[in-house]
C-alpha cells in the first residue's frame, strides 16, 4: 500500500479507536491523502484521527504549505458535516412528524442506525435516508399512504424503481423502503425479504433521541447492512465507509444481536463467505488483525476496496440494467469467490426479473 494509504487507516483507527500509537511519515503527499480520503467517504473521521494525535502531542501542523492547506480543509468539511446532519436530522424528524399524524410510524434504515455507532455520529458521510413505514402492523399500506402524504405536501413522487419511492423533502433526499432487497428474479433473495420484514414489523424498536424515529431490532439491521454491503461489493464494490460502518455496528451491538440466529441466517440465505471476508477486512482496518491474517481472496477484497467503486448511474430503465449488467460481468471473480451462484446465474435472475416481474410482490 501507498504511504498515505497506510497513514489514512492509521487515521481511521486514532479517530474511532483513540489509539494515538501512530506518527506521521515523513514522505506523506497531503493532497493524496486528502484525495483518498475523500474516495472512500471517510474524509472527517480521518481529520478526526488527525486531531487525536495533534491532542496527543504526537502530531504537530508543520510549515508545509500542502499539510495546512489539507488542515484547512479538513476543518472546513467537519464543520460542513456537522451543519448538514442537524438539518438532516431536522428534516427527518419533520417527515417522521408527518407520518406520525397519520398513525404511521418511520423506521429508519441503516443512516442514524449506523451514525450513532461513530464517536461522532455527525462525521459520517450520508446522502440521504431511507426509511420503511408501518401502521397498525403492517408495511405495504402505510408505504403508499407514505408517498400520497408527501405528494398532499407538494412533493413529487417517483415510484420508477421498484424496490423504493424517492422524493425530496425539504433538506433531506428520502428513499420510501416498499421493499429491502434487490429480489427481483431471485427466489433465495425473495425469503430473505420476507424474514427481514418480518423482523421489523416484530419489533422492538428503539428511538433516536427525542425525533420519533425509530431503529430497527438489532439482528434486523445486522441482516440488513450484511446483505445490502453483499449486494453493493458485487454490483458496484465498497468503500473504507462500508467496512467501518459494519465494524463499528458489530462493536456497538455485540450483546444486542442474537448472534446464533444471525449464523443461521447467513448460512441460509448464502451470504457466509461474504460475512466472513467483510468482518476479517473490518478488523484489519481497525487494526485488529493483520494483512497477513486475511485469506487470498480477502485482501483481493481489500486490493478492490482501494480500486474504488465500479457505479452505474442508475439502475433504473434499460440503460440502468445494462450499466448493472457490465458491473456483473465484470465482476465474475467476486461470484466465484464469495458467492453461492455464478455469475452467470446472477445475470439470468436479472435478466429474469427485469423482463417478467417488473412489479414483484411478496
Amino acid at each position: 500500500m501507498t504511504v498515505e494509504r497506510v497513514f489514512l487507516l492509521n487515521l481511521l483507527r486514532a479517530s474511532v479507536l483513540r489509539d494515538t500509537n501512530y506518527t506521521v511519515p515523513g514522505s506523506m503527499h497531503w493532497p493524496s491523502l486528502i484525495e483518498e480520503a475523500d474516495r472512500q467517504s471517510v474524509s472527517v473521521i480521518a481529520s478526526d484521527g488527525l486531531q487525536k494525535l495533534y491532542d496527543a502531542g504526537v502530531y504537530s501542523v508543520s510549515g508545509d504549505k500542502e499539510e495546512r492547506r489539507t488542515k484547512a480543509k479538513w476543518f472546513a468539511k467537519s464543520m460542513k458535516y456537522e451543519q448538514r446532519y442537524a438539518n438532516q436530522l431536522a428534516a427527518a424528524k419533520k417527515m417522521g412528524e408527518s407520518f406520525a399524524a397519520a398513525g404511521i410510524q418511520t423506521v429508519i434504515l441503516k443512516g442514524f442506525t449506523v451514525s450513532e455507532c461513530y464517536p461522532i455520529p455527525a462525521h459520517r458521510y450520508s446522502a440521504d435516508l431511507d426509511c420503511f413505514l408501518i401502521k397498525d402492523g403492517e408495511h405495504l399500506r402505510a408505504y403508499e399512504q407514505g408517498n400520497h402524504i408527501m405528494e398532499e405536501q407538494g412533493l413529487t413522487v417517483d415510484r420508477s424503481f421498484y424496490k423504493n419511492s424517492s422524493f425530496d423533502f425539504p433538506g433531506l433526499h428520502i428513499e420510501n423502503h416498499k421493499f429491502c432487497t434487490p429480489f427481483r428474479g431471485n427466489k433465495s433473495l425473495r425469503r430473505f425479504e420476507q424474514l427481514l420484514q418480518g423482523l421489523i414489523l416484530a419489533g422492538p424498536f428503539s428511538q433516536f433521541e427525542d425525533t420519533g424515529l425509530l431503529a430497527p431490532p438489532p439482528l434486523a439491521s445486522a441482516l440488513f447492512l450484511t446483505e445490502h454491503a453483499y449486494s453493493h461489493f458485487l454490483h458496484e464494490g465498497l468503500n473504507l465507509r462500508h467496512i467501518l460502518d459494519w465494524a463499528l455496528f458489530r462493536r456497538k451491538h455485540s450483546s444486542d444481536v442474537d448472534w446464533a440466529a444471525f449464523d443461521r441466517y447467513v448460512d441460509e440465505f448464502g451470504f457466509c463467505r461474504f460475512y466472513e471476508a467483510y468482518t476479517h477486512l473490518g478488523e484489519f482496518v481497525l487494526g485488529e488483525r493483520e494483512k497477513g491474517a486475511l485469506t487470498a481472496p480477502e485482501q483481493r477484497m481489500m486490493d478492490s476496496v482501494w480500486a474504488g467503486l465500479d457505479l452505474h448511474e442508475s439502475v433504473k430503465g434499460f440503460i440502468g440494467k445494462m450499466r448493472l449488467a457490465g458491473n456483473t460481468l465484470r465482476a465474475g471473480w467476486k461470484y466465484r469467490e464469495f458467492s453461492p451462484i455464478s455469475m452467470a446465474k446472477a445475470l439470468a435472475i436479472q435478466v429474469k426479473g427485469f423482463l417478467f416481474e417488473r412489479n414483484p410482490v411478496l
